[in-house]
């Protein structure tokens, strides 16, 4: 003989969810009795946040945080640092002279578009390869006929007067 059996669990909880990071403990409480999953755009609209965030970290797929390892061009911090500084006579005008001479004198061993990377991510290495603003043309007016003005052009011949193209 089969015997089925339908329990009924009144459950009359708060939870208090202060961030999205908490929404993983919330599916394991709902998991384990066995109830309906949360609304997410309601949830979604408490945090401030969109109701995809809410599915991802109730779901779980958080990104593990990476520990940042060290650059092979760390070990050239203090000899680049060096070559940008003021003292120094030798002027780089862009970052491919720097690693061309990094490469070719110092022996660094990296991909130019990682040693790019690596410029652009230290801001005071940057700043030295940002162009100068230039500075906007002074206008000055001039009563008439004091100052001429015309453009160059080729192939125009003058020919008493008129001018007549080369076409």
């Amino acid at each position: 003989m089969v015997i089925n059996m339908i329990y009924m669990i009144n459950i009359n909880t708060e939870i208090f969810l202060r961030s999205v990071k908490d929404l993983n403990k919330l599916k394991l409480l709902v998991e384990v009795n066995n109830l309906d999953r949360p609304n997410f755009s309601a949830i979604a609209r408490e945090l401030g946040v969109d109701r995809r965030t809410v599915k991802k970290y109730y779901d779980g797929d958080i990104k593990k945080v990476r520990k940042s390892k060290k650059s092979k061009i760390d070990d050239f911090y203090d000899i680049i640092s060096s070559l940008l500084s003021a003292e120094t006579d030798q002027i780089f005008y862009y970052k491919s002279h720097l690693y061309r001479y990094l490469v070719r004198e110092k022996g660094l061993d990296c991909s130019r578009s990682n040693f790019n990377y690596y410029i652009l991510k230290h801001e005071k290495f940057a700043e030295y390869f940002k162009p100068n603003k230039k500075k906007d043309a002074v206008k000055s007016e001039t009563s008439f006929g004091k100052q001429a003005q015309f453009d160059w052009k080729e192939k125009l011949k003058f020919s008493f007067g008129y001018v007549t193209t080369n076409s």
